[in-house]
């Protein structure tokens, strides 16, 4: 949370992994205990790295398929730098023209739920469904914030320094709801929008995801994971 990044390196005796701001929530969600008291490395997931020449599209497919949002970078048998999906999204933005529209690539579906969810349903739903955020409506069905998993852990940590109701799972999580921790500022980009400007948007505001309107109306959401997806597709 203090430098805004989505993942560390987690260095274990010999051993090098990588925990993300998913893995933590997703440990929020299943340990009956204070974040406080869980080993980074009990939760960690194994390092994927790839040599220093390896193409970009290459890394993309393995960022992919390995479901991870870092890749350790190696020069020679040593690893001594790390790609993230918003260095691929930046490479995108500085290299790529494409013409696809956003309908063809951005998610849709279960991203919804009502502002009087518990946090803890919240985030279930999010990691059941392989997504990285969710759209919060009022009583009217209106689009009043957004939660991601950096709202979840800003708020753990909060109550896990100050409150003796501080294990997510069976105290604050099921208790608290998504108003009280969900951002009011919608970032949002029209159907029409050009890739390209989507993911100028995402490195100018440090963020994974916009939501897409038409009609005035949010129908989906474009985040890094489909720029890196695009980028798996390309020979480059």
């Amino acid at each position: 949370m203090s430098h805004n990044i989505s993942a560390i390196i987690v260095e274990n005796g010999t051993q090098y992994g990588v925990l993300s701001q998913k893995d933590i929530a997703r440990a929020m969600l299943e340990e009956d205990k204070n974040i406080k008291e869980i080993p980074a490395a009990q939760k960690m997931q194994d390092l994927v790295s790839v040599d220093q020449y390896a193409p970009i599209s290459n890394c993309s497919y393995l960022m992919l398929a390995k479901k991870t949002n870092m890749l350790g970078i190696k020069y020679g048998r040593e690893v001594k730098g790390v790609m993230t999906k918003h260095d691929l999204v930046k490479y995108f933005y500085q290299n790529i023209v494409d013409e696809r529209k956003l309908s063809e690539i951005m998610s849709s579906g279960s991203f919804f739920v009502p502002h009087t969810t518990t946090l803890h349903d919240a985030l279930k739903k999010m990691l059941d469904n392989q997504i990285s955020r969710l759209l919060i409506k009022d009583s009217n069905d209106k689009p009043v914030g957004i939660v991601t998993y950096k709202s979840f852990l800003n708020n753990a940590i909060y109550y896990s320094n100050r409150y003796e109701d501080n294990v997510f799972s069976s105290g604050f999580g099921k208790k608290s709801k998504v108003s009280d921790v969900m951002t009011k500022n919608i970032i949002t980009v029209s159907i029409r929008t050009s890739l390209r400007k989507v993911a100028k948007i995402l490195i100018e505001y440090r963020i994974h995801g916009v939501a897409v309107t038409q009609n005035d109306k949010i129908v989906g959401f474009v985040t890094e994971k489909d720029i890196v997806r695009q980028l798996a597709k390309l020979d480059v």
